[in-house]
């Protein structure tokens, strides 16, 4: 990628990134870091537990939680929403951002009044179509 465009992808997905940093330390401050690589120009860290894509920095899990079943497909879901992040700009956090971290929440309390995992949290916008951009099939799933 040229300086230029790698300029202004910073400048585009700042907002995104700035978060994304901020959650990177956190995951180091919790010593959850398992592995870092740079891909397309992304900074691809695996963690333990957390999936989460914001801007230049992709935080993905292969290990399940109480509320999420997660596996190495979560980092090819979490590099279609940088996807998303390119192509949005600085209306990925309302856009994308927003709605997932609803879904998220969703998932959480779900599990939380009825025991169960929710397991439609890839069913929906915007996670669909991260799995679509990142190249994830999933089997139908019900509950």
């Amino acid at each position: 990628m040229s300086l230029l465009r790698r300029g202004l992808s910073l400048v585009w997905e700042a907002p995104q990134t700035a978060l994304g940093a901020a959650m990177l330390g956190a995951e180091a401050a919790r010593r959850r870091i398992v592995n870092i690589e740079v891909e397309d120009g992304r900074l691809v860290v695996e963690s333990k537990g957390t999936g989460i894509s914001l801007g230049n920095i992709v935080i993905w899990s292969r290990e399940s939680s109480r509320w999420h079943d997660l596996d190495v497909r979560n980092r090819a879901h979490e590099l279609g929403h940088t996807k998303q992040s390119r192509l949005l700009g600085w209306l990925y956090l309302p856009v994308v951002g927003l709605p997932s971290i609803s879904r998220a929440a969703y998932a959480l309390a779900y599990r939380e009044v009825t025991g169960k995992q929710w397991t439609r949290y890839y069913e929906g916008y915007p996670e669909k179509w991260a799995d679509r951009l990142g190249g994830v099939v999933r089997e139908k799933e019900q509950s």
